[in-house]
Order: structure tokens, then C-alpha cells, then sequence
């Protein structure tokens, strides 16, 4: 009966764990701050450019061919955009369709993908960079053929009949 804890023991630990639960949940809440003055910032840039980065990606040696994949980005979750988190799992031989995939905005996502996001947000950045620079360029190379479609259209607009004096 020596194993079996007394009550003191418990309120004990329960009071311990009391004021972990508050700590923890103070400084998740600094960080989400954070990344939400971070996810305003780029919000203003009206990127509309969906963007991942890797943060890590394992496979699963008992079950060949079965990987994971957590990812930091910028992307529309829902009907937002913002910096967001996903996981994919499946088998690689599948199709990417039927992998199992789960987006969340960064702040709604488990706490552990949040902690371990943090330090790709200067690759997120780089990559933002790069994929709007990318962006820009193929509009661009678009422009001159959509003015070319809308001036053949309007050539072919019929012109109303002249009036007669």
C-alpha cells in the first residue's frame, strides 16, 4: 500500500501541474501574438501566393513507402489567408488525392507542429520572396498577350450603323 499516493500528494501534484498548465498557456499565447502581428503583416501585402516550406518528413520503416510531412506556410485555410501549418500522410505509390491532409491556421494548429514551425519562418519569408518575384514574372508575360486579345476583340466589335444625312 506504500504505492498508492495519499490524498496531500495529489492536491500536491494537481497545484503543480496548475501552475504548468498556466505557464504553458502564457507563453503559447506570447508566441501566437507573435505569429498573428507577423500573419497582419503579410496580410497587407495581398500576396494571394500559396507558398510551404518543409519541416520535416519522416517514413515510417515497419510500413514501407508510408511517409508524413509537416509543413509551414502561406496559404487560404478555409476562406483566409495566412500563415498556416499542415500535415500529409500516406503511402508515396498512392494517389496524392487519397493522402490524409490536415491544414490549420498557425495559431488553431497542435501546440508541438507550432513549437517546431517557429524556426522556419525565415525560410517561409525567403520562400514568399521567391514565389511572388516567380509570380510577378508570369504575369507579366501574360500581360502583352491579354492586351493583344482584348484589342482583337474590340477590332471586331461591329460598329454601329452610321446615320445617313
Amino acid at each position: 500500500m506504500a504505492d498508492e499516493p495519499r490524498p496531500k500528494d495529489v492536491s500536491a501534484l494537481f497545484q503543480r501541474l496548475v501552475a504548468a498548465a498556466t505557464q504553458l498557456n502564457t507563453v503559447s499565447d506570447e508566441l501566437g501574438k507573435s505569429i498573428a502581428a507577423l500573419d497582419d503583416l503579410l496580410k497587407q501585402l495581398n500576396l494571394g501566393v500559396d507558398t510551404w516550406v518543409t519541416i520535416i518528413q519522416y517514413s515510417d520503416e515497419e510500413q514501407p513507402g508510408y511517409f508524413v510531412s509537416h509543413a509551414l506556410g502561406y496559404a487560404r485555410v478555409g476562406s483566409k489567408w495566412g500563415i498556416a501549418l499542415r500535415t500529409i500522410a500516406g503511402y508515396e505509390q498512392d494517389d496524392p488525392r487519397d493522402y490524409r491532409k490536415d491544414w490549420w491556421p498557425f495559431n488553431d494548429a497542435p501546440r508541438a507542429l507550432r513549437i517546431d514551425a517557429v524556426d522556419k519562418l525565415p525560410d517561409l519569408l525567403e520562400a514568399l520572396t521567391k514565389a511572388a518575384t516567380a509570380t510577378a514574372e508570369k504575369i507579366q508575360n501574360k500581360v502583352g498577350q491579354a492586351q493583344e486579345v482584348v484589342a482583337v476583340a474590340i477590332a471586331a466589335q461591329p460598329r454601329p450603323a452610321q446615320r445617313r444625312k
